[in-house]
């Protein structure tokens, strides 16, 4: 029975490649009368609203790939898609190609190794994505209808923004065909549903039947060149964004968990090319923003390795490596690249910078920059500043875009960002040309020996902004920060309106809200040293400026104006703040920090009882009944007592640090009932009975 069924599904097999085989049409058939062909890498043939693509023979098992982007409507404008990325193509049968999508989590990467047959035959790939072959050209190139893939399909290209709706297909129409030197690009008008409410009193856009609106889309499939595969290994202590995989050649025994980094062939120029709608006042920010990264190339051994120009009329978007657009969508910068799954190679990337974004980072530098520079404070919205905050932001991207996780430079008030002398050695790293024999394991090792007498302290350089402070300047400048905010926020009116008061101040109020919540970031920044790996005299430090920031401040965080016109509340935002700030300081993770700390250094470490007598001093005056409380302060503390109450009820299980906070609960109970009985003021009298009357539910729950 087992043997029939057997014969049985290979006769079907058999028919079923006959059949397909049937289909494929002579091409003098298939070539008919009004039908146009559109020479290049990949011909194509057009046939009333029929596309056809030509794989000549010579590309079988040759890779491409194939990407989009929305080059306009709904206001973006060369925003990338997701797009099939890179396949390769193959041929099983006379019948189909296929689009296979190799998988390289295995792999052998020393060509050498006596396994790579074997790994070879035994790492079999899926076939992929099959496309019917309608005919064969006179040269044997493989004919595929295509059609669908780019009028309807979201195979080959997909987006799905929110404010995109369904498509409507019998609308999409093929608008170009363009052959280009390295394949074929296809620009196709589709028509999306909209949201009409969003547009009703729009002058600008011009709604179709049935609520829609077109969207022009390209999809380029490019031949990537036949070339000896270049990857570089990655080291951890070097931050690139990585491919992570199994390699069967280092070690004869076993697999190694190796990853290998994203970066740019950089055997020639990469230019940024930016969109002709990009505005002209603009364009020297970005160019330079892009170039500041030249300084790192030269010094890795690449001279003019980043180059920056307008793209004319005749430059196709969707067709270059790298474009730089401005459109009105969606506001803010966004970056992406699309790189190769087996060498790791960045083949192409889009940044894109959307309308309104700079009104945010002018706030943010208004609040965090105003009291040290005077041209934001004599004009909100500075064209001066707005293209120093642009250029950085480029700067940052860029170096996103050339396969670092992140630019570690940081830039302080009133200057630009430089690429500096850490950055540079990254680059230098994924970068750096070596001659001779390119052998990925020997370039590694003679990177690991740069690191080490480069990068002696490398541990502590690339740890995140911020970590690698070893005193207390860390929280001392978070003070600093605040200081500075006092004196933006205190004369937050003027700056906004300039003594004209317009739109019943809502712009004011915005503002305000933005410079409340960054005040206790500022705060919760200063309350993270506590129980961190910074030294004791740090984790003080940070103590002391909560007091003198937050639990006894000579100047509050307050607008007049906004306080006396009734604008915005300050305690209702900065209150839920507060609240994640002590849940921050009094957590189990903080707690046992502090309780280890007190062991170690030979007493000298910052413990879990410095810190609850540093609480005490600065939030509850150490107790003393003649020290005025104000109302805020009041607040304050019942926020720190919730937070307590809460961390205690959300981990019941009985561990020694849990017990420790419990223990700790019990002593503040006897202080503040002492308190409620001798306090000089009434008002502190009667709150802290209501603390007891709050703690008295938890403690006769307690054996």
């Amino acid at each position: 029975m087992k043997r029939r069924r057997y014969v049985i599904g290979i006769l079907l097999c058999v028919t079923a490649l006959l059949q397909a085989q049937d289909s494929v049409k002579p091409f003098d058939e298939f070539f008919v009368a009004g039908m146009d062909k559109i020479d290049g890498v990949f011909p194509v043939y057009v046939a009333e609203k029929e596309i056809y693509l030509e794989i000549p023979e010579k590309y079988i098992g040759r890779e491409i790939e194939v990407s989009g982007q929305i080059d306009r409507g709904f206001d973006l404008l060369n925003r990338p898609v997701n797009g099939l990325g890179v396949v390769r193509i193959i041929s099983s049968d006379k019948a189909t190609i296929c689009f296979q999508k190799p998988f390289y989590t295995e792999r052998i990467l020393d060509e050498k190794s006596t396994y790579q047959q074997s790994f070879s035959l035994s790492n079999r790939q899926p076939v992929g994505k099959s496309y019917p072959v309608v005919a064969y050209s006179k040269e044997q190139g493989a004919i595929i209808r295509i059609t669908e893939y780019l009028t309807t399909g979201d195979e080959w290209f997909s987006y799905n923004d929110s404010f995109i709706r369904s498509l409507v297909p019998e609308l999409s129409e093929i608008m170009k065909i363009h052959p280009f030197k390295e394949g074929v690009s296809f620009t196709v008008r589709r028509y999306h549903g909209v949201e009409a409410e969003r547009y009703m009193l729009s002058s600008s856009a011009v709604l179709l039947p049935e609520g829609s609106m077109p969207l022009e889309v390209t999809c380029a499939v490019r031949l990537l060149p036949l070339k000896e595969d270049q990857v570089r290994l990655a080291d951890y202590r070097i931050p690139y964004r990585t491919l992570s995989f199994k390699d069967y050649s280092q070690n004869p025994y076993c697999m190694v968990e190796d990853s290998l980094i994203l970066r740019w062939d950089m055997s020639q120029p990469l230019t940024f090319y930016v969109d002709t709608l990009f505005p002209k006042e603009y364009f020297q920010a970005v160019k330079e923003g892009v170039e500041a990264w030249n300084t790192a190339f030269h010094k890795a051994g690449i001279h003019d390795a980043l180059q920056v120009r307008y793209a004319d009329r005749k430059i196709i978007p969707a067709e270059q490596r790298a474009f730089i657009s401005y459109d009105l969508r969606i506001p803010g910068i966004k970056s992406d690249f699309i790189y190769h799954p087996r060498t790791g190679e960045i083949l192409s990337c889009r940044l894109n910078i959307g309308h309104g974004f700079l009104k945010g980072k002018l706030d943010d530098y208004l609040l965090s920059c105003g009291a040290s520079d005077s041209r934001i404070l004599a004009d909100r919205y500075s064209k001066e500043v707005k293209k120093e905050l642009l250029q950085n932001e480029i700067t940052e991207e860029t170096g996103y875009l050339l396969g670092l996780r992140r630019s570690l430079s940081k830039s302080s008030c009133g200057k630009t960002l430089k690429v500096g002398d850490d950055d540079c050695r990254i680059v230098y790293f994924g970068y750096h040309p070596f001659k001779g024999d390119k052998n990925c394991y020997d370039e590694r090792e003679k990177l690991r020996q740069w690191i080490d007498h480069n990068l002696p302290d490398h541990i502590r350089l690339f740890q995140p902004s911020g970590k690698e402070n070893s005193d207390s300047s860390f929280s001392e400048d978070y003070a600093v920060k605040i200081s500075d905010l006092q004196t933006v926020v205190s004369r937050l009116d003027k700056i906004v309106y300039k003594g004209k008061k317009y739109d019943k101040g809502s712009s004011l109020t915005d503002i305000y809200r933005k410079a409340i919540r960054l005040y206790g970031s500022y705060l919760m920044e200063m309350a993270k040293v506590v129980g961190s790996s910074q030294p004791a005299n740090a984790q003080r430090q940070a103590m002391l400026d909560l007091d003198n920031c937050l639990f006894h401040p000579v100047k509050e965080m307050e607008c007049a104006y906004v306080k006396e016109n009734l604008l915005e509340t300050r305690n209702n935002l900065l209150y839920p703040e507060l609240a994640k700030l002590f849940k921050q300081l009094l957590s189990v993770k903080t707690i046992s920090a502090l309780r280890l700390q007190a062991l170690q250094s030979d007493g000298k470490g910052y413990g879990d009882i410095d810190f609850f007598r540093d609480l005490y001093k600065g939030l509850f005056n150490d107790f003393d009944p003649q020290s005025a409380v104000s109302y805020e302060q009041m607040d304050i503390q019942l926020i720190c007592l919730e937070a307590w109450l809460e961390i205690i009820q959300k981990n019941a299980e009985h561990n020694s640090t849990v017990k420790r906070l419990k223990d700790e609960l019990h002593s503040l109970y006897d202080r503040l009932e002492k308190l409620s009985t001798t306090h000089s003021q009434v008002e502190v009298r009667d709150m802290y009975m209501l603390f007891l009357r709050r703690m008295d539910p938890y403690f006769r729950a307690v054996p």
